[in-house]
């Protein structure tokens, strides 16, 4: 990239040329995944010859980011490159199948996380590592920042039901909500912990500390979906994410998505009020009518249409002191209070599934408060945290 300048972070790129030099490798990577000068790694290690690229494996957004999210029709073949991509919608719960595997030396996962648990890309690696443990063959994860920060954990640990019945990609990791961690420590810790007995090789990133945000490292940032479009999304994703099974709008059809709350039938101006008087550090509500996309019938599987909403936009005060998950759980209360009749969390069946718990759905239906299950989350964060220490990397 012309005149790119280097930032305060590096990516271990020259040590994973010397690691794959002269093998077969397979690479599952997308367009997030680049080098120090913002070249796509794909295009990189073909180009360069690092070495025999045999197949790519064919993840959410296709290999580079053509697709929308959940669109299964992946290409066969790479255009650029002509490298046959494995698409892995094919294969039953998305697992990359271990005979393909078995057909090369090792499996390259290089894929930006978000720090947030229901980002699809960094449970696929999870599937990665145990197919590779099976097909007996190493598995080398480029890693990356985290980049809403890695010193900060909010929300409890799974439930024990939705990590041994996992659903898609958005459960069945042992990680709470916002894990302050990289995906090369989220990959050493389940291969421990889970005995996969993969042989996982991380890459570590120079110069990266924990506090750090992701405008903050000098790397290029390439939206991953078109719903993450700049490096503040992450955090927003973290305060809305999981009311995305909801019938009401996040901002999805906007350019700033997740960013709003809001529905056709809301009274904007009086939510910003009952959420403003909260006094939530580091965050404030404005009202705001927007277009956007929504459910216009509460039934599963009703088509999503852009309307006209009135609802809530989020404005960051000061990032460092804001707490994303807490307010997402204030957020659905007042909601609930206010709304009892226009609201439904559990408009698709992936809700309960994309929280991890049976707790929230159940106390919105009773009517009941979620400052338990606050009080209760930040309990969750400090044990979680004594628990991943080991896994640290930086």
């Amino acid at each position: 990239m012309s005149g790119w300048k280097k930032g305060a972070v590096t990516l271990a790129c020259d040590e994973l040329r010397r690691r794959i030099s002269g093998k077969r490798v397979a690479l599952m990577m997308n367009t997030t995944a680049i080098d120090n000068e913002g070249r796509l790694l794909i295009d990189v290690i073909v180009n360069e010859k690092w070495a025999e690229v045999m197949f790519l494996f064919g993840m959410e957004h296709g290999v580079r980011g053509n697709l929308y999210g959940g669109d299964g029709e992946l290409d066969e073949v790479d255009e650029k490159t002509g490298i046959k991509i494995v698409n892995l919608y094919k294969y039953k719960e998305l697992r990359p199948p271990v005979e393909w595997i078995e057909k090369v030396d090792a499996v390259v996962f290089s894929a930006q996380d978000v720090g947030v648990r229901h980002w699809t890309y960094t449970p696929w690696l999870m599937l990665l590592i145990e197919s590779c443990a099976k097909a007996n063959r190493e598995v080398i994860v480029l890693d990356r920042p985290n980049p809403i920060r890695g010193d900060i954990v909010e929300g409890d640990l799974p439930e024990e039901k939705f990590t041994l019945r996992p659903a898609g990609l958005i459960s069945g990791v042992d990680y709470p909500l916002r894990h302050g961690m990289t995906i090369g420590e989220l990959a050493l810790m389940y291969n421990d912990m889970r005995n996969v007995g993969a042989d996982l090789t991380v890459l570590k990133m120079q110069g990266w500390r924990r506090d750090m945000w992701y405008d903050e490292t000098g790397l290029v940032w390439v939206p991953g979906s078109p719903n993450m479009p700049d490096t503040d999304t992450p955090l927003f994703f973290a305060a809305t994410g999981l009311m995305q099974a909801s019938n009401f709008s996040l901002g999805i059809g906007t350019t700033t998505p997740f960013e709003y709350v809001g529905n056709t039938d809301f009274d904007g101006e009086l939510l910003a009020n009952e959420l403003n008087a909260l006094c939530l550090p580091g965050i404030y509500f404005v009202q705001k009518y927007y277009m956007a996309m929504t459910y216009l019938a509460p039934k599963e599987g009703s088509e999503r249409k852009l309307v006209l909403c009135d609802g809530v936009y989020m404005v960051i005060s000061d990032r460092n002191i804001w707490r994303p998950v807490e307010t997402q759980l204030y957020i659905m209360d007042t909601l609930n209070r206010l709304f009892p009749d226009k609201v439904n969390f559990e408009h698709s069946r992936s809700c309960r599934y994309r929280m991890c718990t049976d707790k929230i759905c159940d106390a919105l239906k009773e009517r009941k408060s979620l400052a338990p299950i606050i009080e209760e989350w930040k309990q969750g964060a400090e044990k979680f945290k004594r628990i991943r220490e080991k896994y640290l990397l930086y």
